[in-house]
């Protein structure tokens, strides 16, 4: 006497894994704007270079055109470690909190920090 198969699974199936489609456009989205962001820091940058030409005219600024040229560098150097935390930011917003676009937009309102500090410092 053999005894009948149980009319079910005795473990459940497994679910197909959805597909993450928000994820691409995510990734997408980030490219872009990492792209834009080196693009607007080479062309500050490149702007910094001359930055300091007016510091012998009445045109440059106390702060900017001061001895210790601490503030060229800030200038020089802020937009680009702003990316990089933001870089960090949204990496780690995506990956350990699991919220990748209020990371980006976090990134992204970090990231503007710099440039903002460069144009300040510029011109005051």
């Amino acid at each position: 006497m053999s005894i009948p198969p149980p009319p079910y699974p005795p473990f459940p199936a497994p679910r197909p894994v959805p597909h993450r489609p928000l994820g691409a456009v995510f990734a997408v989205a980030a490219v872009l704007l990492l792209a834009v962001a080196v693009a607007v820091n080479g062309l500050l940058s490149f702007g910094m270079l001359f930055a300091g030409d007016s510091c012998g005219t009445s045109a440059g600024t106390a702060r900017f055109c001061d001895d210790s040229g601490l503030w060229m560098l800030v200038a020089m150097l802020g937009p680009w470690v702003a990316l990089g935390v933001a870089v960090v930011t949204v990496v780690l917003g995506a990956v350990q909190v699991r919220r990748p676009w209020s990371a980006l937009a976090v990134g992204a309102l970090v990231y503007a920090a710099g440039p903002t500090l460069a144009l300040f410092t510029v011109f005051g």
